[in-house]
């Protein structure tokens, strides 16, 4: 009898628990301090870059396991330009980008041409990158650990016109810097490209089965080295966040596993950009939870607990998808067994395809 309820009434259940979840979801938020919610926000860009780089990827056939790598390429050339030239932050941010995109062309060579592993040249990559920053920060400049100078600005704030004027929206939505805004507007150009144009199908064609592609004429290895080229850009493009959205400089290692994170987060999305943008805002919540019970005095948690927030949400999340992915299949098993059982009754009572005896 619940089966019958819930298959009869899904779409109205599915539409009152969305809606109750929202409302649950909008209590939550306004009982918060607004400074958690805008670190929450500034700190999920990363995340959300990161995701569309792995999603991008991941739909073309290819898991984009180096999206540290050229995260923290990203966030090193963005100074390093800066640090050499002096000009706008806005020219460090399409540096890092361009080194992205670059090291994202030279991945896709190595993996389509030369035919290397795909883990074992992410994990090259990522190695190569990490030991690479911190050689060539000492011998250009001759820094050890940090790459700092007061000619290196950061990126400034926006301030939205009609939208900083709105309560609680306006603080919320208003006074990031312009990476931030990018974030935001790529999931929504991502999306369109992925469902909404003929070359985001094909895609999505390559990445579900490469043979039938080609088979329809689909050049496969353009479409994954473009993939890869976009992937290498918004990984960068999220390098360039950390080192000039946050601190104005370079810190050895600054990326921290976020590029791992951001798999994370296209995995749990089910490599879909809309969810991968939500998901991405509840891990910048956790990581920006970290930094402010770290900056409550009475609450006597371990420092090391508390550091360590993103690192179990991140694992939580992937508890998260086996559980979801393996209810998906109990559910597909249930449903075949039904149905399957169905079939035996009506041939047992010699009830034939369309109802004929």
């Amino acid at each position: 009898m619940i089966d019958n309820v819930l298959t009869t009434y899904r779409q109205p259940l599915r539409s009152a628990a969305l809606i109750g979840g929202i409302a649950l979801l909008l209590l939550l938020l306004a009982s918060l301090p607004i400074t958690l919610l805008q670190s929450s926000i500034r700190l999920s860009t990363p995340y959300v870059l990161g995701s569309l780089a792995a999603i991008i990827a991941s739909r073309a056939g290819v898991l984009n396991l180096a999206i540290e790598g050229k995260m923290l390429l990203g966030s090193f050339i963005a100074v390093a330009m800066l640090y050499r030239t002096g000009l706008d932050p806005m020219v460090g941010v399409l540096a890092s980008s361009m080194a992205g995109a670059l090291l994202g062309l030279i991945f896709a060579l190595l993996y389509l041409r030369i035919r290397i592993n795909l883990i074992i040249l992410a994990l090259a990559v990522n190695l190569f990158v990490a030991n690479a920053t911190v050689f060539f920060m000492r011998v250009w400049f001759g820094a050890y650990g940090t790459l700092a100078d007061p000619s290196i600005r950061g990126l400034p704030n926006i301030r939205l016109p009609v939208i900083a004027d709105i309560p609680f929206l306006g603080p919320l939505l208003s006074g990031y810097n312009i990476v931030v805004y990018i974030g935001w507007l790529m999931v929504i150009v991502i999306w369109v490209v992925l469902y909404r144009t003929v070359f985001g199908r094909h895609i999505r064609a390559v990445g579900e089965n490469k043979e039938a592609a080609e088979s329809v004429g689909i050049n496969v290895t353009r479409v994954q080295v473009f993939a890869l080229m976009v992937s290498g850009a918004l990984a960068g493009l999220a390098g360039s966040f950390l080192s000039l959205g946050i601190l104005s400089q370079f810190v050895e290692n600054m990326t921290a596993g976020r590029g791992w994170i951001a798999i994370t987060v296209s995995l749990f999305a089910f490599v879909r950009p809309i969810p991968a943008f939500f998901t991405a805002l509840f891990f910048g919540f956790s990581e920006a939870l970290s930094f402010y019970l770290q900056s409550q005095p009475g609450l006597n948690l371990p420092p090391d607990l508390v550091l360590a927030f993103p690192q179990i949400a991140t694992i939580l999340a992937l508890i998260a998808v086996a559980l979801r992915i393996r209810g998906s299949e109990l559910l597909k098993r249930r449903n075949f067994a039904t149905q399957f059982g169905k079939e035996l009754r009506n041939l047992r009572d010699g009830v034939f395809v369309g109802g004929q005896n």
